[in-house]
């Protein structure tokens, strides 16, 4: 899968760099030959201009444009002047054609001089500007603007600079400009800087495949670390973590891998003392058991009345402790079932009062139940559970409140909310022990919670049915000197709204 993932973002990396090059290269190349043609227009405007100076001087000495007519040469000599290159006439190497000048001359036209000529007529001076030569692409119209030198009609984007003298305008000059390059030396330069081009081009997709192919591994390191970790997850070691690096999300990845491995590590600990707490709960009762009953097989100790009742209160103990087990393996499993009603706190408190009554009175405990009785104390909730929740809560406060002590029920509203809350007097619980006291099997004083009949589930119970009725419980130390267990739920109007 590592392998995978790998080619995937490694193809990913370089199929966006090539991309990215190759657009470049395109950019790169067009703006470079548009930079090179803005380059050679700005050269020949700067001769032209000169040009058209030269051709104000010869105009003011002679006062005319015969001069551009009747003197033999005298156009090839001004451009000369300006640095503008005349090119060979067409079919020069040719002995049965005449220079181009010397047929001019003999129509009566200047040397260069280029007419409008028909389609078919046109010579190699008379091609588009984008091939045409500087020295073919220039006009010079006299004031009247007929054409002296150039066609008779020139192209549209012919730049025009005026001619004058003396701050009078005697003619204008034109250019029409290039729009591609078309001298050789130019081309074999443009060439040249374009695989240049390619070359920086492929260099760079070569060096960036050795980059992306290293920067691929070193960004999936921490993938492929979490993946180790998960192996050894799944092979039972909890202990297992990753290394942590930088603040990014693939640091937040192996943070939540630790703690996941944490949290495992943990409920695997917790799952083996549960076991281990679970054995010693039920080996204990089966133990003292089966020591009876051998007394009893053995002939030791006749089978009477007493001795059968005290071990039938010892397989109540241990049915209630197996049914305990399977309460919360239920809420476990999250198929703890509940049959909702209206159901009165007040009223199913009186009668467990009524019920737990001649027991506390045995123990030597007063209890009481505070409330007004007109209120509303009405919850949507399973009334069997809601029993059990305040008789766990009254059983262990009848087994570990001193003799001579007190028990109370309180039941109060605030809001959309019920609060129950049941305290007892002396002993007291420990600030450390009250953050476990609803851990399963957890006992503050476990030798004098077995004597007494306590298994440490009790307060478990409690906890899981009042989370199962969306409520919340709370253990506390007290007014009355013992522990305060104080439980909320909220109210039948607030859920029916």
């Amino acid at each position: 899968m590592r392998s995978r993932i790998f080619i995937k973002l490694l193809l990913t990396l370089l199929a966006t760099l090539a991309v990215t090059v190759v657009l470049m290269l395109v950019v790169v190349n067009w703006s470079f030959q548009r930079g090179f043609v803005a380059y050679i227009q700005q050269g020949e405007t700067e001769q032209v201009t000169e040009l058209a100076d030269l051709l104000s001087e010869q105009y003011a000495k002679q006062g005319s444009w015969n001069f551009l007519s009747n003197s033999r040469g005298r156009w090839p000599q001004i451009l000369a002047s300006a640095g503008i290159e005349i090119p060979p006439p067409p079919h020069a190497s040719s002995p049965q054609r005449e220079p181009p000048g010397e047929q001019l001359r003999e129509r009566g036209q200047p040397p260069h001089y280029q007419p409008a000529l028909k389609p078919a007529e046109r010579s190699s001076a008379d091609r588009p500007a984008a091939s045409a030569p500087l020295a073919h692409r220039i006009s010079v119209l006299d004031v009247d603007r007929k054409p002296l030198i150039g066609p008779k009609t020139p192209p549209g984007n012919t730049q025009w600079i005026t001619v004058q003298v003396e701050e009078t305008t005697v003619g204008w000059l034109g250019l029409q400009p290039i729009d591609m390059v078309t001298d050789q030396l130019a081309r074999s330069f443009i060439n040249q800087q374009r695989h240049s081009f390619v070359w920086v081009a492929v260099s760079v997709l070569l060096l960036s495949v050795l980059v992306a192919a290293g920067w691929a591994r070193w960004f999936l390191r921490p993938i492929h670390n979490v993946i180790q970790g998960a192996k050894q997850l799944s092979a039972g070691d909890y202990e297992t973590r990753v290394q942590v690096k930088g603040h990014d999300e693939l640091a937040g990845l192996a943070l939540n891998f630790n703690q996941m491995a944490k949290t495992l590590q943990r409920n695997e600990q917790l799952r083996r003392q549960w076991v281990a707490d679970i054995s010693h709960e039920l080996r204990t009762p089966i133990a003292v058991l089966s020591g009876e009953v051998e007394v009893l097989l053995d002939g030791i100790r006749k089978p009477t009345q007493q001795r059968i009742s005290s071990l039938y209160n010892d397989i109540r103990s241990l049915s209630k402790l197996v049914d305990d087990l399977h309460q919360l393996s239920l809420a476990d499993q999250g198929a703890m079932e509940l049959l909702l009603t209206d159901v009165d706190i007040y009223a199913i408190s009186h009668d467990l009062l009524l019920l737990f009554e001649p027991r506390m009175q045995e123990h030597g405990l007063q209890l009481s139940l505070d409330a007004e009785p007109a209120h509303n104390f009405s919850v949507i909730g399973d009334e069997r559970r809601l029993i059990q929740l305040i008789s766990n809560l009254l059983e262990n406060s009848l087994r570990y409140t001193d003799s001579g002590g007190e028990v109370r029920i309180q039941i109060s509203t605030a809001g959309n909310k019920l609060t129950l809350c049941v305290s007892d007097s002396t002993p007291g619980v420990p600030e450390s022990d009250l953050s476990r006291i609803f851990d399963r099997l957890y006992r503050v004083d476990k030798s004098r919670s077995r004597s007494v009949g306590g298994s440490g589930l009790g307060l478990s119970i409690c906890k899981t049915i009042v989370e199962a009725h969306a409520g919340q419980i709370v253990a506390q130390n007290g007014p009355l000197g013992g522990l305060n267990i104080i439980v909320q739920l909220p109210l039948s109007t607030s859920l029916k709204g």
